[in-house]
């Protein structure tokens, strides 16, 4: 394995730099040197190292420079960074750990403290990329399944128009094939949106703006958003305007997937009720339905294409929506819960925190 595995080292000090190339080197790694932090970050665009391990203290650019700016792009954010540093004190370990940093190697350091160090990182980066492969399987499979479903109606109904003389039976048709092309518009729509998301928790979110108003305006514009097909006027909210800490894009898409969940899980002459309220600095938004509700079984194995209904096969949707919430909370770390009684209620909560400026 060690020999498909690349690492920077970014070092200005020759002496030590020799000698940990050496040692990577003899450990079977490939190895690539930079001698400062300013070319160090030029190489890591070039070679796309599997590793960096960076001094921090150098001239023209330091480590933590070094880390920022490599953060900014999205083809080396994901690089496991590992610091070399002779300061042990925890201003300088929580600036690296801000920034993203992996690991910490402290000057003067053991041989072997510093391959098991790299092993480590290595092992979760492989682990990593394993588990990106394995959904995206899971994703194209069931993809194919999900996205070919409502064609059928819209290119078998478009060949009937072409024949049909009756204007009654072509509106009708028009409208299965509106219907049918808004379930394809929303299932592409979620996928992207579940891709999207893996892709900044994977960057650690470093590029997520992060202020947002919540009005009951707000929570009206979600609701008009959701599929016209669905009684959005089952949905009653009461939310205290403020200012949170999170982007109101994540913000938006969070609150619709969980109240179009709630209405689509729930009887049709049940409400669903959303509220806000302020809590010192936080701010806690539920969102309550009196549908099947989920054991808690269900509501620890929510994943990506995981669906509850009782009939998996033939319940429309690939069951991206509490996924996404999930990956939502992860990327702004929200305290996200379910707390559900089958076949009685559900009620989902979000704590966020207040900008308080």
């Amino acid at each position: 394995m060690n020999g498909y595995n690349k690492i920077l080292v970014i070092e200005d000090d020759p002496l030590l730099a020799e000698n940990i190339c050496q040692l990577l080197d003899a450990e079977g790694y490939l190895v690539e040197y930079a001698e400062n932090g300013k070319i160090g970050v030029e190489k890591a665009r070039t070679t796309n190292p599997d590793l960096i391990i960076s001094d921090i203290m150098m001239p023209e650019m330091d480590g933590y420079e070094v880390l920022a700016e490599l953060m900014k792009d999205k083809n080396t954010a994901t690089i496991p960074f590992i610091f070399l540093t002779a300061k042990t004190d925890l201003e300088n370990l929580r600036k690296g750990m801000s920034l993203g940093a992996e690991d910490y190697i402290f000057k003067p350091f053991k041989i072997d403290e510093l391959l098991d160090a790299v092993k480590i990182r290595l092992k979760k980066k492989e682990l990593s990329e394993h588990k990106l492969d394995e959904a995206k399987h899971q994703i194209f499979s069931k993809m194919h399944h999900d996205l070919r479903t409502p064609m059928v109606p819209i290119l078998g109904l478009s060949d009937l128009i072409s024949e049909e003389e009756d204007i009654n039976e072509i509106k009708n048709m028009v409208k299965v094939i509106k219907q049918s092309g808004r379930k394809l518009f929303d299932r592409i729509e979620k996928f992207l949106i579940y891709n999207d998301l893996t892709l900044k928790c994977g960057q650690n979110g470093k590029n997520v703006s992060r202020e947002s108003l919540i009005s009951n305006q707000f929570i009206e514009r979600i609701t008009n958003s959701i599929n016209e097909n669905t009684d959005i006027t089952r949905v009653v909210y009461k939310v205290e305007p403020a200012e949170l800490l999170i982007s109101e894009w994540c913000l938006q898409v969070l609150l619709k997937e969980i109240i179009e969940n709630a209405l689509k899980y729930s009887p049709a002459e049940k409400q669903v009720i959303v509220e806000g309220k302020i809590f010192e600095d936080s701010y806690s938004i539920t969102v309550k339905d009196f549908g099947r509700g989920m054991t808690q079984e269900e509501i620890n194995s929510i994943s990506v294409f995981n669906k509850f209904t009782k009939n998996k096969i033939a319940d429309s949707g690939m069951g991206l929506g509490l996924a996404i919430c999930k990956k939502i909370a992860q990327l702004n770390n929200l305290d996200f819960r379910i707390n559900s009684i089958p076949d009685k209620e559900t009620t989902c909560e979000i704590k966020l925190k207040l900008n308080l400026g």
